[in-house]
């Protein structure tokens, strides 16, 4: 019997759950861009990858309370986050294009480099997309949007990330 690993990184379905997470979860009142959450969708996809950023020292601490594992005792060998992100990249765009068209994501808001649920895409991911997340992976979520990219300065989320995504 032959099988087959699944990766969540490369999964269509699961990319727009963890977007629609992360909409849920983050509680600032500017909302991300796009570069910024795919960011921390990266790292809620990849969550031993923290581990090799950069953090504030409250930030960091906060992040050592979460447990997650360093990249090299997981069972997955990961590449190189800069590689893996571009690769990433269809699968994310994909996925923000279809909760656009389905009208979950404000159009307007997003022409402005915003991304922001619509009413609808409120209602859906508070009833039908938060069930789908544990405790565990609720509160790195949380913490991915609401500690670790937060700021207004895009450029030190790069530099601490050490990825980029050029806006098309």
């Amino acid at each position: 019997m032959s099988g087959r690993l699944w990766y969540p990184q490369l999964d269509i379905y699961d990319a727009v759950r963890r977007i629609a997470g992360l909409m849920l979860f983050w509680q600032s009142a500017a909302m991300p861009s796009q570069e910024r959450l795919y960011i921390a969708d990266f790292y809620l996809a990849n969550p031993p990858l923290l581990h090799k950023t950069h953090m504030a020292a409250d930030v960091r601490k906060e992040f050592n309370t979460l447990g997650v594992q360093r990249p090299e005792k997981t069972f997955l060998s990961y590449p190189s986050a800069p590689l893996l992100f571009q690769k990433m990249e269809a699968v994310q765009r994909q996925a923000l294009q279809t909760l656009t068209g389905k009208g979950l994501i404000e159009v307007a808001a997003l022409a402005r480099g915003v991304v922001t649920p619509s009413e609808a895409g409120t209602a859906l991911f508070e009833d039908q997309f938060s069930p789908l997340f544990d405790s565990d992976e609720r509160r790195l979520g949380q913490f991915i949007a609401n500690s670790f990219a937060q700021g207004e300065d895009i450029d030190a989320l790069r530099r601490s990330t050490g990825l980029r995504r050029i806006a098309r």
